[in-house]
């Protein structure tokens, strides 16, 4: 069996000698077409690496903004409380002030009243006085 696989290896060698420059320039191309790949892909990582430090210093900067904004909203919340405890307490303080003005008023009513009672007392007195004399 030996010997026949062997004669039939050296009645290949002729076609094998004419596929060997071929398959050497095969793989050759293959192999300047994937170091020019290799090339594109790292030229592109670099483009791409060059992008994501822009965009990075363009975070940054957002970021940057992004806390003083947090930070001013904060203070201004801060006043806003500030504020609307203040507004709370003269709103309860002028509440107090007219329940104290109504309670005055009532007891003006009273005086009045009164007043115009005596007026019209007097009144009867005086026109009782004058007829009488």
């Amino acid at each position: 069996m030996w010997p026949k696989v062997i004669a039939q290896l050296f009645e290949l060698l002729p076609h094998i000698s004419r596929l060997l420059p071929m398959a050497d320039k095969y793989f050759n191309s293959k192999a300047a077409a994937e170091k020019a790949n290799e090339a594109a892909l790292a030229a592109m990582a670099e483009g791409v690496r060059g992008d994501l430090g822009q965009v990075t210093k363009a975070h940054a900067g957002l970021y940057r903004q992004l806390q003083d904004q947090s930070a001013q909203i904060a203070v201004v919340g801060d006043e806003v409380k500030q504020t609307r405890l203040a507004i709370d307490h003269h709103v309860a303080r002028l509440e107090s002030d007219i329940d104290a003005l109504k309670k005055q008023l009532a007891g003006l009513r009273w005086l009045i009243a009164a007043g115009f009672l005596l007026v019209l007392i007097a009144l009867f007195v005086l026109a009782h006085l004058l007829r009488t004399r």
